[in-house]
């Protein structure tokens, strides 16, 4: 497949960009990737390409953050996760993937309303019981499998547990380094991952250490106040990418 000079420029910098989002702010670029390559490919291509790299920053993320990370939490997510990935894989060809980023980008808006609001309405501050960690992975996985739209979810859930910033990206990263991993078996068998996915995939990795070594400097600099303003403007910005993706198709 021929797609030409101007796809990788904009492919590099969308994968240079991720790797920045998620090594220093845990944050929602990899759900762009498969939108802005869906321009030059079908979505499910577009999938493919982005799941060996989505792994190869996770990859880094475990070790740069091998001491951050809340093992109660992790438990709990990574079963929830399971379940998802498992119903995404029964719907796969089904759900239409607009649906999906329409749902997941109100999720993530109305967890924004809260963080912002809580100066307003002290009653809208207080943490999120640990078990509805449980369902918001389901989603997470389900959408993760579907349209690599699984960060808003969970992103949004463990911002709610006011985690210190190391923790949250180390908890985040770790989850995801699992989800993706358990994506390999069905995106092998339905052929979204195969040799020329992959041998696109590694061309693009090129891209990866600039863009994890800018997020780790980025994630070092912030203060955890700033951080976690931060996290959720971009959730926010997420969000609203996301409903404008699934209402532009399904209207």
């Amino acid at each position: 497949m021929d797609l030409g000079t101007d796809f990788f420029i904009v492919a590099f910098i969308m994968v240079f960009f991720i790797g920045v989002s998620k090594a220093g702010l845990a944050a929602g670029f990899g759900a762009l990737g498969v939108p802005v390559f869906s321009m030059y490919m079908p979505p499910a291509m577009a999938a493919g390409i982005l799941l060996p790299i989505m792994i190869a920053i996770d990859t880094t993320n475990l070790w740069n953050y091998r001491h951050h990370f809340q093992r109660q939490y992790l438990k709990l997510l990574i079963m929830g996760s399971m379940v998802g990935i498992g119903f995404g894989t029964l719907a796969f060809g089904v759900v239409q993937p607009e649906w999906l980023r329409l749902g997941v980008g109100c999720i993530a808006l109305w967890f924004s309303a809260l963080y912002f609001a809580k100066s307003y309405l002290p009653k809208l501050s207080g943490k999120m019981p640990l078990k509805y960690g449980f369902f918001f992975a389901l989603v997470s996985g389900f959408t993760s499998h579907l349209a690599h739209a699984g960060g808003p979810p969970v992103r949004a859930f463990l911002l709610n547990q006011d985690l210190p910033k190391s923790q949250f990206i180390g908890t985040f990263g770790f989850l995801f380094a699992c989800v993706n991993w358990m994506k390999m078996p069905p995106y092998l068998y339905f052929g979204q991952l195969n040799w020329e996915t992959a041998r696109i995939a590694l061309i693009l990795s090129i891209a990866v250490p600039f863009g994890v070594l800018v997020g780790l400097a980025v994630h070092k600099s912030l203060s955890q106040v700033l951080f976690t303003k931060i996290a959720y403007v971009l959730l926010t910005l997420a969000g609203l990418r996301m409903i404008y993706d699934g209402l532009s198709i399904i209207l």
